[in-house]
């Protein structure tokens, strides 16, 4: 009998050092967009602007990738837009980053709203209103681009 307790005491003792050492070990993540693309997680403090967006007006941060499903066309008047966007951070990087830049493109922000897990930036511009919408999926930021004609 008490061969068995010595046992299970080490045991318990060997499961209580390797549950306390897991907690100190960083998980890589790796991240792909709903298009299988890679997603690089950027260092730093912040999200940086890519020098070529696809939309000169609407900044995308650098490492984010344009889904397939993205779309856009001018009617004449306005344009009419509908990009995603993923990339590997955290959607409130996603949100101060819109909100410190679509500013210096002369975008006014006319309300900011959180709608469940996502929350929902809106602008206007001329003719133009912008939609930017932000959510978290397992560890990738999911941002939605809208513009239309307000």
């Amino acid at each position: 009998m008490t061969r068995y307790r010595h046992a299970a005491y080490a045991l318990a003792a060997g499961m209580l050092l390797v549950s306390a050492g897991c907690r100190f070990v960083k998980t890589p993540v790796v991240a792909f967009s709903d298009d299988g693309d890679y997603l690089q997680r950027e260092v730093g403090r912040g999200l940086v602007a890519d020098p070529n967006p696809l939309i000169p007006d609407v900044p995308m941060p650098v490492g984010f990738k344009a889904l397939n499903e993205s779309n856009w066309r001018y009617d004449g008047r306005v344009r009419v837009v509908n990009h995603i966007y993923q990339g590997h951070a955290k959607p409130g990087d996603a949100v101060a980053f819109y909100q410190r830049t679509l500013p210096g493109h002369d975008w006014l922000m006319v309300d900011m709203q959180g709608v469940g897990e996502s929350t929902i930036l809106r602008y206007t511009k001329g003719p133009e209103q912008l939609s930017v919408s932000a959510e978290d999926s397992w560890g990738v930021a999911t941002i939605t681009i809208e513009m239309q004609g307000r």
